[in-house]
């Protein structure tokens, strides 16, 4: 990328999107951070389930556990799912599974965050939710952690059907399914440290906290070389 003058964005999405080795990379530690996210969130779950102590309208040992279980589990569907529709040209059903890797992102920093959401979320009703956990609640209560304009972005870009997710619908141009596909990959390193910041605190950090070093790295190894990480969020490229 050129430093020190304006950034040709449109010229660094194409040549990167463009370069089928980074393409599978991606792709490659999307799948393997979805495989990571199932098997920790079935670790919690059986935590959760084999230490039971009849606090827990289902019998969990844990609701707290297996709180964020569930949503590691969510996000592991959501990555490997999504993943397989950008990198065969299905980009906008692709986007409209990434706003809701966006939300879950929301739920991770709340239940890392917020004392006991973990537990308070397994157990909310509809009506519950609605009140504190929507994802303008939590946006307003991270005081800044994320930004509306990217959740905007995403409902516009494939969330809702609206004329612009148009740029979506062409097969034959990998640009926005690469860029869509390293904000996935942005989002999920996200929900995965929000995670060890739950873990950090928990009595049953393990299946998290011991993924988490060859996790770092690899997620590392690839941002470090791959321009459309080095990009600002896809909002101000448009602007």
């Amino acid at each position: 990328m050129t430093t020190g003058g304006p950034i040709d964005v449109a010229g660094e999405i194409w040549r990167a999107a463009s370069d089928s080795d980074l393409s599978k990379r991606r792709a490659d530690l999307a799948r393997y951070f979805a495989n990571m996210f199932a098997l920790a969130g079935d670790e919690l779950n059986a935590i959760g389930e084999d230490r039971v102590d009849g606090t827990s309208p289902w019998g969990h040992g844990s609701d707290d556990t297996v709180g964020i279980s569930v949503i590691l589990r969510i996000a592991s569907q959501l990555l490997s799912a999504s993943t397989d529709l950008f990198m065969d040209g299905r980009t906008y059903a692709a986007a409209a599974l990434t706003r809701q890797i966006v939300e879950v992102e929301y739920l991770a920093w709340a239940f890392a965050t917020r004392d006991g959401d973990a537990q308070r979320w397994l157990r909310s009703t509809r009506k519950e939710r609605e009140k504190f956990f929507r994802p303008a609640k939590l946006r307003e209560a991270a005081k800044g952690q994320f930004r509306g304009v990217d959740y905007s972005y995403h409902c516009e870009l494939g969330g809702h059907p609206v004329p612009g997710g148009t740029v979506l619908l062409r097969s034959s141009e990998p640009g926005a399914a690469q860029l869509l596909l390293s904000d996935v990959l942005g989002h999920a390193g996200q929900i995965w440290n929000h995670a060890g910041t739950w873990a950090r605190n928990s009595s049953h950090s393990r299946p998290i906290l011991s993924k988490s070093k060859e996790m770092s790295e690899r997620f590392n190894a690839l941002m470090a070389i791959d321009p459309l990480a080095k990009l600002p969020p896809p909002p101000e490229w448009q602007s």
